[in-house]
């Protein structure tokens, strides 16, 4: 799944999620797994800002001055969901298992992995409690309109996803 330029949406962006859980193989099909999706959360978040204003701009030919008076009234509009998805084998929780987003989940778990092993060596082991992964991406489309009274238009979008891992056992 990619990010594209003027939606996300919702269903693509938690199949790419279960995509990455199979492919990083921590799904529970996988009898071996060492890390377990503990919760996904969307925070998906729309703003809204119109701007109305008007003008007067004129020079004055002989002297060269540049007159400009003007005045504008704007509003914004914020509208947020938020949805957590947990494990569903975990009290209170459900399990999530293209290409982006699930290329980047999957390279985010590696890495949890190596830092795990990293901390289980040596004479003072250190384990897993949680680790989370968080991706932020926005969209943003403006448009103006000018006929002697001035109009703009900001719509703007900006979607969280985070991912909750734990020990698988």
């Amino acid at each position: 799944m990619d990010v594209i330029d003027y939606s996300v949406p919702v269903e693509e962006l938690v199949s790419a999620v279960k995509k990455a859980v199979r492919k990083a193989r921590i799904s529970t099909a996988d009898a071996g797994r060492d890390l377990r999706v503990g919760s996904v959360q969307l925070i998906l978040s729309a703003v809204v800002t119109t701007k109305l204003g008007g003008g007067l701009d004129f020079r004055v030919p002989v002297i060269g001055w540049k007159v400009k008076v003007g005045g504008s009234h704007s509003r914004q509009k914020t509208h947020t969901i938020d949805v957590t998805l947990v494990a569903e084998d975990l009290q209170d929780r459900y399990e999530l298992r293209d290409s982006a987003v699930e290329e980047t989940l999957v390279e985010a778990i590696t890495t949890i992995r190596a830092a795990v092993a990293a901390g289980t060596d040596g004479d003072d082991p250190l384990v897993l409690e949680t680790a989370t992964v968080e991706l932020v991406f926005g969209v943003t489309d403006e448009g103006t309109i000018s006929v002697g009274v001035e109009g703009e238009l900001t719509d703007e979008i900006t979607n969280t996803l985070r991912i909750e891992l734990v020990r698988a056992g």
